[in-house]
Parts: C-alpha cells; sequence; structure tokens
C-alpha cells in the first residue's frame, strides 16, 4: 500500500510518498511558477492535480471511455 501527503511550502508543494518499492520514502517539491493573472499558484495547482493523478493512476488512459482531465479556463476566451 502506498501514501501520498501533500504540504504547502514557501514555494510550491512538498510530496511526501511512503516507501515505494523498498527504497525508502521519497520527496519531491512541485513549485510554484508564474504569476498567471494574478494567480501564481494556478500552474501549480494544476501540476500538483496531475502528479496525485498520476501517483495514484486514476487519470486514465487515450483509450478509456471516461478519464478527468484537468483544465484550467480562461474566462476571457471567446471561443
Amino acid at each position: 500500500m502506498c501514501s501520498l501527503t501533500i504540504s504547502r511550502v514557501d514555494n510550491g508543494y512538498l510530496l511526501t510518498a511512503s516507501d515505494l518499492e523498498g527504497e525508502g520514502p521519497a520527496e519531491w517539491v512541485i513549485e510554484d511558477g508564474d504569476d498567471v493573472a494574478g494567480l501564481v499558484n494556478l500552474t501549480s495547482g494544476e501540476a500538483l492535480l496531475w502528479e496525485v493523478m498520476d501517483f495514484f493512476n486514476f487519470g486514465g488512459s487515450k483509450h478509456d471511455t471516461g478519464r478527468i482531465r484537468v483544465v484550467v479556463e480562461d474566462k476571457y476566451n471567446d471561443e
């Protein structure tokens, strides 16, 4: 069984995974990105969601009839 702990740190998010494949705990940081329309956490938040989906393998594949997506909407986009 695996677990993932997420902590907010000064420059982004610290992810700590339980003992993966006998190699001991793993840690990595998803850093905050550039300021996007006043939302500096937008890019790191999106990256965090993708990372969690990938870690637990519940994002699905392109062949699945349904899958979870992370979408950033631009409220000023006329499309």
